[in-house]
């Protein structure tokens, strides 16, 4: 039996305060368990103890076992009343235990008859479970509206050890343990949200909605997958017994917005124009809930309607204004059938249309000559049912269908008539009239069925289930016009090696005349079977043992499988220690293997229905519409025909799963009533990773006829492949094995070291505090699905494993790598009404690379040398990932001021909250080109900053 020690009384302050709390194991529910004890800490069995939800009415009942344990399992998340009775002791009410996502655990003391009473004193509580292996962070709405931060998923993911903020061409996202942006997972209500396509974010959702995060940084249980980054975990708000309305309004204005500073070349012209910026954001909610009917039928609505603008200059050429307007909203239905059946119905619908007006622009007149709109699609519905069944007292059983979608749609009214005209020599310009480059008209729609069961056995809580998703993507793409017109100018020399043609002259004026045309409907279908036992061996001594096996099935354009990969067996190992027997410290252990599915992008890519040709010709002059002049023609290529791919030729069929190993070692102790100690090791190890390939370099080796183009197979790369090539040009496909030696590639790697040092202290009605150190180093010569080198979001398909040379050089220090970063929040009650909160991030700038265009002087590996952008390490010999330093370290402080008061009914709060209060503008992106048709002129020249000083403005009203 456990040894307990600690204030009941305490605890329920505590909890109802909103204390970060004990994760477990879970989806979107929580738990409670703990050992009913008597005055001198021997076991009660046979007590009853019910839970009640004084809002919903809902309650359940249990009696605690011959050790005194009990066990409630899947509640749902919220503020509980406890009740425990027995005959002979004294019935002991706790009023308010706050139940989170995962759960919690206390242990309750009972009074006998006629004994003196158990003295409580102060707020003696652990707040450590010490049965959790897993690495997480919960946080609730109450905890975060004492805090300045932005509000979306990924600043609460933020707050996190181990979390950094990726790179933004990637938008607002967060990079876990060193893995890039694209391989995290995001739930909402237990539906799976996350963007199936490139793993770039998922649903947008208005900080309200949200009623509770959990960010699983590491050794989550069997129950989730298809991440080898992190999750990001949330529950909605819902409606109650207590009608409940009010609006609340955010206001971001221009006239306190800090802007960036321009950046000009080294020969003093503008290389980024930024006087011309302008941004604003209004948002506001109005929220309504109740019950349908009391105690049975709750309901909760949200409606958001917002406005956004945004104005700058891309380049120094172009202006955009680009302007939102569309509302979200959303709203979630719990039916409490009985006491042993529940339905729980989520809708909600993020659609969103960002309206460009382009405008050409002159930099030193300041005036705009208006070209047209554009449009941008974005999100869409997403909807849930959810059964929860309590079969008995030891077994509960959900299901849940869900079903979201995401609009991908970019268009303008000139995509059809005005043909993409880019001058790359002797300047980069936009030509014409066109504004979308590469207009596309996409749909991602997610259908997805999950069941789930949890079987309380002894010293064993078992939990089991399937999910099963169905993902659709449907593109369409094609250049501007249906065709790409590139100027360049081309000195005696120069070369354009895809058709062997050389200049014989200097500035010779050449057009290269590209056609691309890509469509289809793609379907990706994945499954996943997992079991897990959490197994209190001791008292002392907890174990989670769990497994997960995952199928993935991507499918081409004619609904044929392009790639399987099945039976991705994935353990879950944890173990925690209760070092000294009574809840103040725990020492826990956990080992994981975690798989990445293959992303919808690589269907599209691969195995769509492709035309893609480029010609060159000399260029004679110029339309008055800026399209070209055609003169000698040079040659040409043609990439792909137009028709599906044979699924055969373009996938290695031995190909392997994509997975990381994952291995974590902790400690954490309480070092009084309300302070906490922890230090956590993480190792990481991506142990295989899919991207496509060129073999190349097997074909000219084994003497097989060259196509004229490159061939692309999809496989882990230095991995021996089996494939399929037209070997003589026959027109019949041969399966052929290609060893890896032929092929040329150097292993992958990607891994990741950290130590995170975390104090903290518990919010005591007057003030609380959060401060994280983490040492991290993240290196190898793979980023992952996406490629923050060049801002390439291809998942998948990276430039990396293109040509085996192109990762000559590439081992490094990667760039998500941020060497040392302190993390610091929390509040302050400067009176009764008036609260003021902080948030303080310091961190070490990432690695910086130089990239070329060719091979480094005398390079002999018998290799032709492609034109392929930027994507070469530079130097006379290469100079690998890194060896340009780094970016500048970063300190950022956000503050809140926060006045609380009354009005009649109402519950006024109003708030400042001032972003980046002094206003730091270091560089966070530079310039990497060191090549660009010769020595680049702005390599190393800074191109991002840190997001200027901004004010934002709240009022909130609540009945």
């Amino acid at each position: 039996m456990s040894t307990f020690k600690k204030s009941v009384t305490a605890f329920a302050v505590a909890a109802a305060l909103g204390v970060a709390a004990p994760a477990f194991a879970g989806n979107d529910d929580g738990s409670l368990k703990g050992l009913i004890v008597d005055s001198k800490e021997m076991a009660v069995a046979g007590a009853t103890i019910t839970v009640k939800d004084k809002k919903t009415g809902f309650q359940r009942s249990v009696v605690a076992d011959a050790d005194g344990s009990y066990r409630f399992l899947n509640l749902p998340v919220g503020s509980y009343e406890v009740t425990v009775s027995k005959a002979g002791y004294e019935t002991q009410v706790l009023p308010d235990i706050n139940v989170r996502i995962g759960g919690s655990s206390i242990n309750i003391p009972m009074n006998a008859e006629g004994v003196e009473k158990i003295e409580v004193t102060g707020r003696m509580i652990s707040m450590i479970d010490t049965t959790s292996s897993e690495a997480a962070l919960n946080i609730g709405a109450v905890e975060l509206a004492r805090l300045p931060i932005a509000r979306d998923a990924t600043s609460v993911a933020l707050l996190a050890p181990g979390t950094t903020k990726g790179d933004s061409r990637f938008g607002n996202l967060a990079s876990f343990g060193g893995a890039s942006v694209a391989e995290n997972a995001y739930f909402v209500n237990g539906l799976n949200v996350s963007n199936f396509r490139n793993g770039l974010g998922g649903s947008t959702i208005p900080f309200e909605f949200y009623k509770e995060f959990q960010v699983k940084t590491g050794g989550y249980s069997a129950e989730f997958g298809r991440s080898t980054g992190g999750v990001i975990n949330a529950v909605t708000k819902s409606g109650s017994n207590d009608w409940e309305y009010g609006a609340n309004l955010y206001y971001t204005p221009d006239a306190l917005r800090e802007y960036n500073g321009n950046v000009l070349r080294r020969n003093g012209e503008y290389l980024i124009f930024n006087d011309e910026d302008k941004y604003s954001k209004l948002d506001a909610n109005i929220y309504l809930s109740g019950p349908i009917i009391e105690d049975t039928l709750f309901f909760y609505v949200l409606y958001n309607p917002r406005d956004i603008t945004n104005e700058y200059v891309s380049g120094t050429s172009t202006f955009y204004k680009d302007s939102t307007d569309d509302a979200f909203w959303g709203g979630k239905i719990d039916w409490q059938i009985t006491d042993d059946h529940k339905l729980e119905f989520t809708g909600f619908s993020d659609k969103r249309t960002t309206t460009s007006q382009t405008y050409a622009y002159d930099i030193d007149t300041g005036a705009k000559d208006y070209q047209g709109d554009s449009l941008s699609k974005r999100g869409g519905k997403n909807l849930s049912l959810k059964y929860t069944g309590y079969i008995t007292d030891d077994f509960v059983l959900s299901a849940l269908w869900g079903k979201n979608e995401a609009d991908l749609t970019d268009q303008s009214p000139f995509d059809e008539t005005c043909p993409l005209i880019i001058r790359w020599d002797p300047a980069r310009a936009n030509l014409g009239c066109w504004t979308n480059s590469v207009p596309e008209a996409g749909k991602d729609t997610r259908e997805a069925f999950r069941i789930d069961g949890e079987y309380a056995l002894g010293d064993h809580q078992l939990r089991f289930g399937f999910d099963s998703e169905t993902n659709t993507s449907v593109a369409g793409s094609f250049y501007s016009g249906h065709v790409y017109y590139g100027y360049y100018i081309y000195d005696a020399g120069d070369s354009i090696d895809a058709i062997g043609w050389e200049s014989d002259t200097d500035g010779t004026d050449v057009a290269r005349v590209r056609v691309y045309e890509s469509g289809g409907e793609f379907e990706t279908l994945s499954n996943a079977l997992y079991i897990e036992d959490t197994w209190t061996i001791s008292d002392t001594l907890t174990a989670t043992l769990g497994l997960r096996s995952e199928s993935f099935e991507n499918k081409n354009a004619q609904g044929e499988t392009f790639i399987k990969v099945d039976n991705q067996i994935a353990p879950r190992l944890g173990l925690s220690w209760d070092v000294n027997g009574d809840g103040d410290s725990k020492v826990f252990v956990n080992y994981g293997r975690y798989h990445l599915p293959i992303a919808a992008n690589t269907n599209i890519r691969m195995a769509g229905a492709e035309l893609f040709t480029a010609d060159w010709y000399i260029l004679e002059g110029l339309n008055a519409d800026d399209t070209p002049q055609l003169g000698e023609y040079l040659g040409g290529v043609q990439y792909s025909d137009g028709t599906v791919p044979d699924v055969r030729e373009v996938l290695d069929t031995s190909i392997k799963p994509m997975y990381q190993d994952e291995f974590i070692l902790g400690y954490q102790t309480m070092l009084n009533d309300d302070w906490s100690l922890s230090v956590k090791f993480t190792h990481r190890d991506l142990k295989s990773v899919i991207d496509d390939i060129t073999i190349d370099k097997a074909i000219r080796k084994n003497g097989w006829d060259d196509h004229g183009h490159n061939v692309y197979v999809l496989t882990n790369p230095n991995t021996d492949i089996t494939t399929y090539y037209d070997t003589d040009s026959d027109g019949v496909l041969e399966q052929v094995t290609i060893s890896a030696a032929d092929l040329g590639y150097p292993d992958p790697k990607r891994k990741w070291l950290s130590w995170d040092f975390m104090l903290e202290k518990q919010w005591d009605d007057l003030w609380s505090a959060s401060i994280t150190y983490t040492w991290a180093h993240s290196y190898g010569n793979a980023e992952g699905y996406v490629k923050s080198d060049n801002g390439q979001d291809d998942a998948g398909l990276t430039t990396d494993w293109d040509f085996p040379y192109l990762m000559d050089g590439a081992n490094g220090n990667l760039p998500n790598d941020r060497r040392h970063t302190i993390k610091a929040y929390g509040s302050y009650a400067l009176t009764e009404n008036l609260l003021l909160g902080a948030n303080l991030l310091i961190q070490s700038g990432r690695p910086l690379n130089g990239f070329g265009e060719g091979l480094p002087e005398g390079y002999g590996d018998g290799f032709d040398e492609y034109a392929y952008g930027q994507t070469y390490y530079v130097g006379d010999a290469f100079l690998p990932r890194g060896s340009f330093g780094r970016t500048p370290w970063t300190t950022q402080l956000d503050l809140s001021l926060q006045y609380r008061t009354t009005f009649g009914d109402a519950d006024v709060t109003l708030q400042a909250d001032v972003f980046n209060v002094f206003d730091a503008q270091n560089a966070v992106r530079f310039d990497e080109d060191a090549e660009s048709g010769g020595a680049n002129e702005d390599f190393m020249l800074p191109v991002g900053f840190q997001t200027p000083r901004q004010v934002m403005f709240s009022a909130n009203i609540r009945f």
